[in-house]
């Protein structure tokens, strides 16, 4: 079918708004992406491609791409900070029920094979967005542009959010992360894909090829601590320092200033994504804090559907009811169980972690894996 635009305008150059261009042009519209940054630098840490995401990336055509750039991980487990484990998964089984693996990379890297998937002429950078009118944007500097869309994929401080629904707030979840990539020999570090949790904090790691390991921490904290990349480094060591092996090794091997360090938030579910011609996108629609790794996935799963709505429906209006039925309650779903498991992950009485803990370990391994089925569910 045709689709039901000829032209879109996205605003936001990141991983969502990147794989809507490339989702696009796949089915005629031409998509043009505008992104505030200057230049594209290699900026980040790491983050998984769950099966439902390869999924959506091997649509978009660029998924073996990802496949050879990343790690891929054949088992996961949860452990308390002395390294016992309370929970295990075969990853290698997983990946044969969804056809997908759960594939580990650098957001760099990822960022990088997207653009080169995008035609020439598709990206602009150094363009601020500081206003819509209908479907007309305007950038810093005096620039137009007009469209059949606009496509809000301006992340979780979404300007184009704040535009359509000012009554939207971001919430703090109480506590921040604290992520890197590190190259490292240590096999033990090499050989894992864990995440550890003690009293108000837990770290994870995983391997994104065979010499990096990316790895987070969090821990409950206020809102808005600052630090320069020397207290950063310390707190991290004294919060970590007595955690099982390779936690420490991985701080002591990590430079201080490529520690990452952001507040986590998430926001209620709106009501709606769209008003007319523009729409929103990923982390501009349904910010989701991490503990399910799946905010990057949904933002992929959603470029997918938007443009199929945009493909297969008869009229603009149609399109966007269709894209808002199918994804909302989805990535809803994703949001909620995330906002929970960073509660209870975060939780920092000893004696209700001793019961978390207990729990975790005689959950049933199947519950677990009908769980993770319903997360990579997403079909194309």
């Amino acid at each position: 079918m045709t689709p039901v635009i000829k032209r879109a305008v996205i605003i936001g150059g990141g991983i969502g708004g990147l794989c809507a261009a490339i989702a696009m042009h796949r089915i005629g519209i031409d998509a043009v992406v505008y992104e505030q940054a200057p230049q594209l630098n290699a900026v980040g840490a790491g983050l998984v491609m769950w099966p439902n995401a390869i999924r959506a990336l091997r649509y978009l055509g660029v998924a073996d791409a990802v496949l050879e750039a990343g790690g891929r991980i054949e088992r996961g487990e949860i452990r308390t900070s002395a390294g016992t484990p309370l929970s295990e998964w075969n990853f290698a089984a997983l990946e044969q029920r969804f056809g997908e693996a759960a594939v580990p990379i650098h957001r760099a890297d990822l960022h990088e094979i997207l653009v080169s998937a995008l035609p020439e002429g598709a990206l602009y950078l150094n363009s601020r967005c500081t206003g819509v009118d209908g479907a007309s944007v305007s950038f810093a500097g005096g620039r137009k542009e007009s469209a059949d869309l606009v496509v809000g994929a301006d992340g979780i401080h979404s300007t184009l959010r704040q535009w359509l629904f000012p009554t939207s707030a971001l919430r703090y979840s109480g506590y921040s992360a604290w992520r890197a990539v590190v190259a490292t020999q240590d096999k033990t570090a090499l050989g894992q894909s864990a995440e550890s949790w003690g009293c108000g904090s837990r770290f994870g790691m995983a391997r994104i090829d065979e010499q990096r390991i990316y790895w987070f921490a969090t821990a409950n904290v206020p809102e808005g601590l600052s630090q320069t990349a020397a207290e950063r480094k310390n707190f991290l060591r004294q919060r970590f320092g007595d955690w099982h092996s390779p936690i420490g090794h991985l701080l002591d091997a990590t430079p201080a200033d490529e520690i990452l360090h952001n507040d986590i938030y998430d926001m209620a579910p709106l009501r709606c994504w769209s008003n007319e011609r523009v729409v929103l996108l990923g982390d501009a629609a349904q910010p989701t804090t991490p503990n399910m790794g799946q905010g990057a996935c949904m933002a992929i799963e959603s470029a997918v559907t938007l443009s199929r709505c945009l493909a297969e429906e008869i009229s603009l209006s149609a399109a966007l009811t269709r894209y808002e039925s199918e994804r909302m309650p989805r990535t809803a779903w994703i949001a909620g169980h995330s906002h929970r498991i960073g509660r209870i992950g975060q939780l920092e009485n000893p004696l209700a972690c001793a019961l978390r803990n207990f729990f975790v370990k005689i959950t049933p391994a199947k519950l677990t894996t009908n769980w993770l089925a319903k997360a990579f569910s997403y079909k194309v």
